[in-house]
């Protein structure tokens, strides 16, 4: 009888809870997915002028807010020298089409100012000989090699070309006698391309620092272009890595 009872009292648990399940209330549904993650759309880094390297030397602005370049407070004689220079690597270096007639136009040019040429050579060797006594030779060496180096510079080579082509053929126009005169003109037409390349270089280094600034975490170092030639006796950094340099030869004084 007592077995009986407990059947009878199980069995009623089993149906009172199974009455009691009928009517809880349903789960409430699962919440809806987050949304997509948005994915910021952000700008290319900045790209140097002319491709220029990142760690590109930029001569330094004096108080008076001159750029302090190899043509900053030159003698009469260093101005007309250094035209003389700067046409020397437009005649060597601007190959582009329609910069064929330069090389002929530079030996012209030697031709008609010669006698000019050599007397503001012979002023120039006694100016730095006057300032450096006896080793003015290697002072006035090193000067020069600046000068056709800073003339050369590749990331502005495109711009200085199409100006030299210009003051080339001025200088066509110009006499004998009045070399001097002329580059008074002419050399800050030369000139004026690499100071507005170097602000731009300025300008540029403020954009990159405030790009990498937002983004470099989140996207990491970009790519640069690969410089140079790997097997140069300078290359000592993997080719194509960010922090590659290879230095470039100095261009040496093929004219007279």
């Amino acid at each position: 009888m007592a077995s009986k009872v407990v059947k009878i009292v199980q069995t009623c648990a089993v149906v009172g809870i199974a009455a009691l399940s009928g009517c809880t209330p349903p789960p409430p549904p699962a919440p809806p997915p987050p949304p997509p993650r948005v994915v910021e759309a952000f700008p290319a880094r900045p790209i140097a002028p002319g491709y220029a390297q990142e760690n590109l030397t930029v001569p330094a602005m004096s108080a008076e807010g001159v750029r302090q370049t190899v043509n900053a407070g030159l003698t009469s004689a260093q101005t007309t020298w250094n035209l003389r220079s700067a046409y020397n690597v437009a005649a060597l270096n601007c190959q582009g089409a329609g910069h064929a007639v330069m090389a002929e136009r530079y030996g012209d040019f030697l031709k008609t100012h010669a006698r000019e040429l050599s007397a503001t050579n012979r002023a120039l060797d006694s100016e730095f000989r006057q300032k450096y006594g006896p080793g003015y030779k290697d002072v006035r060496d090193r000067y020069m090699t600046q000068v056709y180096n800073y003339f050369a510079l590749p990331p502005a080579l495109d711009r200085f070309c199409a100006e030299a082509m210009s003051v080339s053929t001025d200088l066509m126009q110009v006499g004998k006698g009045n070399l001097d005169l002329a580059a008074a003109t002419m050399l800050p037409r030369l000139e004026n391309v690499f100071l507005s390349f170097y602000t731009e270089y300025e300008a540029y280094r403020i954009e990159a620092t405030a790009w990498e600034a937002r983004y470099l975490a989140t996207y990491g170092v970009p790519y640069t272009r690969p410089g140079g030639n790997p097997l140069a006796p300078s290359a000592t950094v993997p080719f194509g890595t960010p922090t590659s340099t290879v230095a470039a030869p100095n261009i040496a004084d093929q004219g007279s």
